[in-house]
């Protein structure tokens, strides 16, 4: 990378210095291969200002990923696979459903189950013989959009109400 350090845009408008080291490491969990990688990382000094937005920096390795294995491009761009699902998190819910069924998972979405106090609604339950996850799925349809604190609060109040509800041989679904 050239000597001078650019600062690059990220979706919440936030500017933050640009790191080579973030972006090898994404493309490392992609798969990408060490040759591959370089490539990337060599071409990057040439193109980055400080006018430039990780959006910019992930179209422009994307675009260099698709062109030379697309298997890993698309394990790179799950993210904006995923932020395409929108703008509902039902899609989201069914995804995450999807994945655990394929696990071997037995799964219902948006099933309401009997609290100690009051009936929730989860997301996606999924069982095997030994678990029964409960899962609540947070979808934010944008980039840089997070969950507050009160979230998990609320989520793990509503599981500790579920837990206090269950009894030997009783089902939690209605």
């Amino acid at each position: 990378m050239a000597k001078q350090a650019y600062r690059i845009r990220k979706a919440s408008g936030r500017r933050v210095p640009f790191s080579l080291k973030k972006l090898e490491k994404s493309l490392r969990k992609a798969g990408t291969d060490e040759a591959l990688i370089r490539e990337i990382l060599n071409s990057l000094p040439s193109v980055i200002t400080d006018k430039t937005s990780t959006r910019d920096v992930f179209n422009l390795a994307y675009s260099m990923l698709k062109k030379k294995n697309k298997i890993v491009a698309s394990r790179y761009s799950l993210k904006q696979a995923i932020f395409a699902l929108g703008p509902t998190g039902f899609p989201f819910e069914r995804f995450i459903g999807a994945i655990f069924k394929s696990m071997g998972y037995q799964v219902e979405i948006g099933k309401n189950v009997q609290g100690k106090c009051v009936k929730h609604e989860v997301d996606v339950i999924a069982r095997d013989e030994n678990h029964i996850n409960f899962m609540e799925c947070k979808f934010h349809s944008e980039q840089g959009r997070n969950c507050n604190v009160k979230t998990p609060l609320y989520v793990h109040s509503r599981f500790n109400d579920i837990v206090q509800a269950r009894k030997p041989g009783r089902s939690f679904l209605l």
